[in-house]
């Protein structure tokens, strides 16, 4: 509980990690016909709803180091992001606008805007790629306009896998499930270093509409090594939330220094 704002730091740093397009790419987009037609297949399994909430189980094990955390969770889809750990010791809100957390532990708290926390981990990170890591969705929109070279590889284990390039040294590859079109792996790799990363999920059904049951986050960086898994339970939609937020005073701000 200690360490809550590891959960949110870190599902942001996964899914900023996958950015395609560091740099556009010159000229139109090569995309494979049958890798568009999943693309469009699987935008439109993403699922509709207003509202999401339930629990979620969060297990952090960073080489000798484990921790595991129970968190109410609530989303207003678009809108707002809301985690509490019990009797509200530790609470983190996000919106498309900013991100805050406060922890009664160490009496500490952090309250910013997204491009803010661009400009000091030197990544672009914000409210839809974390929204799209929880529901299972490609992290970010495919743009078949200036998404560089789309391809469909070879089916391994049943699973349509769509590798993305571009002039970056980023390379991801989705794995889709072939039923339902959903996102059964995420598989990032920083070409040139040491650095990659693996998102898979595990699906479960409310309401005949597919929600993650599991999502476990792997990254790997020369012998160091992550993993965090959520696990979601008693889903429910369309309920009216509440999102509380309010930073306790006499907290001390905890600032993000810049990437060098």
């Amino acid at each position: 509980m200690k360490r809550i704002i590891l959960l949110f730091v870190v599902l942001l740093l996964a899914s900023c990690k996958t950015k395609q397009a560091v740099v556009e790419p010159a000229g139109k987009a090569s995309i494979d016909k049958h890798a568009k037609e999943i693309i469009i297949h699987h935008l439109e399994s993403s699922p509709t709803f207003k509202t999401l909430s339930g629990s979620v189980q969060v297990s952090y094990t960073n080489g000798d180091k484990e921790q595991s955390i129970p968190l109410t969770f609530r989303m207003e889809k678009d809108r707002v992001i809301w985690l509490s750990a019990p009797l509200g010791v530790a609470k983190v809100m996000a919106t498309p606008e900013k991100a805050e957390y406060y922890n009664r532990l160490d009496n500490s708290f952090f309250s910013g805007d997204f491009s803010y926390i661009s400009s000091m981990l030197d990544i672009e990170v914000g409210f839809n790629e974390l929204q799209n890591l929880l529901l299972g969705n490609t992290f970010y929109p495919f743009s078949f306009e200036n998404e560089g070279i789309i391809t469909l590889l070879k089916e391994d284990n049943n699973l349509y896998n769509i590798q993305v390039e571009d002039e970056s040294p980023i390379r991801t590859i989705y794995r889709f499930l072939p039923d339902s079109y959903r996102v059964q792996a995420t598989e990032v790799r920083h070409l040139g270093t040491t650095q990659q990363a693996m998102v898979t999920y595990t699906y479960q059904q409310v309401d005949k509409l597919l929600f993650p049951l599991t999502v476990k986050i792997n990254t790997t960086e020369g012998e160091h090594k992550s993993e965090i898994t959520l696990e979601f339970k008693n889903l429910s939609l369309d309920k009216e939330l509440s999102f509380p937020f309010k930073i306790p005073s006499g907290m001390k701000e905890i600032t993000v220094k810049k990437q060098e």
